[in-house]
């Protein structure tokens, strides 16, 4: 079976639980679905920063989208689509499957051909101290 996995922005986490609610469930909401569903949330783009005593002197600055990542089992559902995003592989969070993780990457690398990620500079013999 393919698994595939997809990462995916809701305007909020009432946009992502509705999205995830419409997945098949049994009579007493159980899923039947066989995907992995991980609600990340609003993720942090800038850490929060702490003084010598453990007191926050800035906060931390999260996004104002509430990220979901599933491993489908199967193809992605189409509802699903206008929701995808494409993230740099191997960031906040990625499931256990390599073969899914390289699909990923090259997928991500067929849609961004000129990310630093799709090519990574030449090793040089220099030395970094």
């Amino acid at each position: 079976m393919t698994r595939l996995t997809r990462k995916y922005e809701f305007t909020n986490e009432a946009a992502a639980d509705a999205a995830i609610a419409a997945l098949p469930h049994d009579d007493e909401g159980n899923p039947t679905h066989g995907h992995n569903v991980v609600k990340l949330g609003y993720l942090t783009i800038e850490p929060a920063e702490y003084d010598e005593e453990g007191n926050e002197t800035k906060a931390a600055v999260v996004s104002n989208v509430y990220a979901v990542d599933v491993w489908w089992s199967g193809e992605p559902l189409a509802s699903w689509e206008a929701y995808i995003v494409w993230p740099t592989p191997l960031g906040i969070h990625n499931f256990g499957s390599s073969s899914s993780r390289d699909e990923y990457a090259a997928k991500y690398c067929e849609l961004h051909p000129e990310s630093l990620y799709c090519n990574p500079p030449e090793p040089t013999d220099d030395v970094v101290e």
